[in-house]
């Protein structure tokens, strides 16, 4: 904010004479940039409140149904995807535009109307003295660094660290492209999760808050394997996700997913999130071993069968399944019993299906990213420190050089750091001091 205001510092510009002018005075005031400041903070509130990217059911078990209208209509469940919010990042970035250019205008138009000031005033300088015997050139030779700039008015003046006054526009700039960087990233980036059994490929993720969108991801991933360690007392120790992209069918890289050790690729970040496991039936179908999981269709030889339902223990039975099948052209179920020997298989359709066992197989859940924009958003950060280092480490000083017939009168003075250039100032009088022995 303090870039902000320093903007539009001094005294105000002369009313508008046009719609045009009106509008530009506008967008450009520090009205209106803390007025959007101030919407940008009311939005980020509301997207720290009231959860992001939940399903329906999550809200109405907290809010009632009007309230979840309301959330809805203003996009208070995705707040930063909104269109609103975005219209307020967008236009916060071109008044900071609009700001730093009136003020660089300003500063160029300033350096060409820069006049040296007169014998008197250059006396008057805490810094300042009279190389007698010196032309201008002689004291030019003893200014290493400076740089001769052209002025109105007699004599000469040179300039060092004159890249000090660029500093607050490069941290202008880079709170401008961080601004961008973000907008591409909320603009086209997503985030989703992804859940793979070993063995699974995976080409598309359902995109949060994208009302079911389905984004292809260019490529296949496939889950190799997973593996989950646990303490003594149950709590995991450790998740792992072996993995590998497939392009065309070939395989083109290999990585163990672990937390803090994501698998990028092609600009898309697989974390490893969560895990779990889900049952799954062997079954001896007509003497072949089959493996099925929940809703996972079996179909030979005119048989069809699919495990509809599982439960732990079945009326303190143990664990079982229901498989549903079709005989007669009509649907039917039937429930396997683990523990149950009588109740363990039956015939469907002349042919004998036994359930083997039951067994929990683990998944792996990762969370899917995508962000173009973070590269930009990265260099608006370096941009950032770039200029704060420039704006706090780096001063202007000037050195007025005037010839008279006793001498060169030198005089300077610095914008900031003035001790600094006290002493800066004494070695290039004692320089010049050397060269009058």
């Amino acid at each position: 904010m303090s870039a902000i205001k320093s903007e539009l510092g001094g005294e105000e510009a002369p009313p508008p004479s046009s719609p045009v002018n009106y509008l530009y005075g506008f967008l450009s005031s520090l009205k209106f940039a803390i007025l959007l400041l101030s919407l940008i903070a009311v939005g980020s509130i509301f997207g720290t409140v009231v959860k992001q990217q939940a399903s329906p059911e999550e809200y109405l078990s907290f809010y009632s149904g009007s309230t979840y209208t309301l959330i809805r209509f203003f996009g208070l469940n995705d707040i930063f995807h909104a269109r609103w919010f975005l219209s307020l990042i967008t236009l916060f970035a071109l008044n900071l535009v609009l700001c730093t250019t009136q003020r660089f205008v300003r500063m160029r138009r300033g350096n060409r109307d820069l006049t040296i000031p007169d014998e008197k005033a250059l006396s008057a300088m805490s810094n300042s003295f009279l190389a007698k015997g010196r032309t201008m050139e002689d004291v030019s030779a003893c200014l290493r660094g400076f740089k001769q700039e052209e002025a109105k008015g007699e004599g000469a003046f040179l300039e060092k660290g004159a890249i000090s006054r660029y500093g607050v526009y490069m941290i202008h700039l880079s709170i401008i492209v961080i601004l961008v960087g973000s907008l591409i990233g909320l603009v086209f980036g997503y985030r989703g999760p992804l859940t793979l059994h070993p063995g699974e490929t995976r080409d598309s993720v359902q995109v949060r808050g994208g009302a079911g969108r389905t984004v292809p991801l260019g490529f296949t991933l496939k889950c190799n394997d997973f593996k989950a360690s646990f303490y003594p007392n149950g709590q995991p120790k450790d998740y792992v996700s072996s993995v590998e992209i497939l392009e065309g069918g070939k395989k083109v890289l290999e990585k163990e997913i672990r937390v803090n050790s994501p698998l990028s690729y092609r600009g898309i970040n697989f974390y490893q999130a969560t895990y779990g496991s889900t049952p799954v039936f062997l079954f001896d179908i007509g003497g072949e071993q089959v493996s099925l999981t929940q809703e996972t269709p079996y179909s030979k030889d005119g048989l069809f069968l699919m495990p509809m339902r599982f439960e732990k223990s079945v009326h303190d039975f143990g664990a079982g399944v229901q498989i549903g099948y079709v005989e007669d052209e009509k649907p039917a179920a039937a429930w396997f019993l683990k523990d149950v020997p009588r109740l363990r298989e039956r015939d469907i359709k002349g042919v004998k299906v036994r359930l083997l066992d039951i067994k929990d197989q683990y998944y792996t859940g990762l969370e899917v990213a995508r962000d173009p924009g973070v590269w930009v958003v990265w260099s608006g950060f370096i941009l950032i420190l770039l200029g704060l280092y420039v704006n706090f480490f780096l001063y202007r000083r000037r050195i007025y050089l005037l010839q008279r017939q006793e001498g060169t009168l030198v005089a300077g003075m610095a914008f900031r750091n003035r001790e600094a250039f006290k002493a800066e100032f004494e070695k290039i009088k004692e320089k010049i001091d050397v060269l009058e022995r």
